[in-house]
C-alpha cells in the first residue's frame, strides 16, 4: 500500500520537517511537493531542500507543476503568459485566456526548462497534474466560450484535418485538443524519463469538465509513463461515493491493460460538516477496486488554503490520518 499527500504553502524547512514526520507517522510513503512558477523563480533551492529532507526521512518525493501556465491544475498563478502574451490561449470571444497554449513552441520550451529544474531538485517522480486546455468554468474562465483557437492551434488543426478550424467546438475540435495534449505530455514524459525521473499522470475525472482527457487508454499508452490516475473529488462534483468507486475501478482497469500503477486521489478539502466519515468510506471504495496507491489533497486538510478549507479542518484531517494508519496496516 502506497499512501501520499500533497504539500504546499510552506518553504520553511524546520516546519516542513515536522510536517513530513507527521505524514510518516500516519503511514504515508510519499509526498507530492508543488513546484509553481513562483517556486521556479524564487524558491528553487528551498524546494530542493524540501525534497532532500523528505527523502532523508524516508518519503518518496513527487514534484508537481502546480498551476504552471494554468495548463496544469492548481491555485497558483502563472507569470509566463504575462511575460510572453503571444503564448496565451485565444478564446472564442476574441480575447485571450489567462492560460498558455500547450501547442505554442515557446511554452513547450518553457516546460522543458521547468522539467530541468524539477529533476534538479532530486525528486523521484514528476507528477503531471490535471493537464488541460482552457476551461470556461474554472478560474479565469468565461461561460459560453471555448478555446484554444489561437493562430498556432488553427494552423495545426488545418494540418491535422485538412480544413480550417471551425468556429464552434465540434467533435473534431475535441479530438484535436486530445491529440495535442497527448503529444504535449508525450514530449514532457519522455524528457523527464531522460532526466532519470519516473512519471505519474493525473487526469481530470472521466468525461467531466474537460472532454479532451476522457479517452484514458490513449493517455495510459504514452511511453515512459509509470503511474496513471485521477482525482474523483465527489464532494466538489456534488456526487455520491459511487463516483469514487466507478472512477477507481476504471483507473484500475486501464492501468492493468497498460501495465501501469493505479493511483486515485482523495478529496481532503472543502468537506462539509457531518460528512467527514465519507473520507474513510471513499478510501475503502478505492481499495475495494484494487487500487493500492492513494493520495490526499492536501496536508492538514488544506486548512491554510481558506477558500477550500473544510467546515471542520481538524476533524477532517484526523479522519484522514486515522484512515491512512488503518490502510497502512493492510500492507
Amino acid at each position: 500500500m502506497k499512501l501520499g499527500c500533497s504539500y504546499f504553502g510552506n518553504r520553511i524547512l524546520r516546519h516542513a520537517r515536522e510536517d513530513m514526520r507527521e505524514l510518516l507517522e500516519c503511514g504515508c510513503t510519499f509526498v507530492v511537493h508543488t513546484f509553481s512558477e513562483n517556486d521556479l523563480t524564487f524558491c528553487r533551492d528551498a524546494v530542493a531542500d524540501l525534497v532532500a529532507m523528505s527523502r532523508e526521512l524516508g518519503l518518496e518525493t513527487h514534484i508537481d507543476p502546480w498551476g504552471v501556465g494554468k495548463v496544469f491544475g492548481g491555485e497558483a498563478f502563472t507569470n509566463f503568459g504575462l511575460l510572453h502574451p503571444e503564448t496565451l490561449q485565444m478564446v472564442s470571444d476574441g480575447r485571450p485566456a489567462a492560460a498558455c497554449c500547450p501547442n505554442h513552441p515557446q511554452f513547450r520550451a518553457f516546460m522543458r526548462e521547468w522539467t530541468d529544474a524539477a529533476a534538479a531538485t532530486g525528486a523521484d517522480v514528476l507528477f503531471w497534474d490535471e493537464p488541460h486546455f482552457y476551461l470556461p468554468h474554472w478560474m479565469g474562465g468565461r461561460p459560453n466560450t471555448w478555446g484554444c483557437c489561437c493562430a498556432v492551434c488553427r494552423q495545426r488543426f488545418e494540418e491535422m484535418f485538412g480544413k480550417p478550424m471551425p468556429d464552434q467546438p465540434t467533435e473534431e475540435v475535441e479530438q484535436f485538443k486530445e491529440r495535442c495534449i497527448i503529444e504535449f505530455l508525450s514530449e514532457l514524459i519522455a524528457y523527464g524519463h531522460e532526466k532519470g525521473c519516473r512519471n505519474c499522470l493525473c487526469v481530470l475525472p472521466h468525461g467531466d469538465i474537460e472532454k479532451t482527457t476522457s479517452d484514458w487508454n490513449r493517455f495510459a499508452a504514452i511511453p515512459h509513463l509509470d503511474i496513471f490516475g485521477t482525482d474523483p473529488y465527489w464532494l466538489a462534483a456534488n456526487k455520491d461515493l459511487g463516483y469514487v468507486e466507478a472512477h477507481s475501478r476504471l483507473v484500475k482497469q486501464v492501468c492493468d491493460a497498460h501495465g501501469l500503477e493505479a493511483q486515485v486521489w482523495l478529496q481532503g478539502f472543502r468537506v462539509p460538516a457531518g460528512r467527514e466519515p465519507e473520507l474513510a468510506q471513499a478510501c475503502d471504495a478505492m481499495v475495494a477496486a484494487g487500487v493500492r496507491n492513494i493520495a490526499v489533497w492536501g496536508f492538514d486538510a488544506c486548512n491554510h488554503l481558506s477558500w477550500i478549507r473544510p467546515a471542520n479542518p481538524a476533524l477532517a484531517w484526523q479522519t484522514i490520518k486515522d484512515t491512512f494508519r488503518r490502510l497502512a496496516r493492510l500492507g
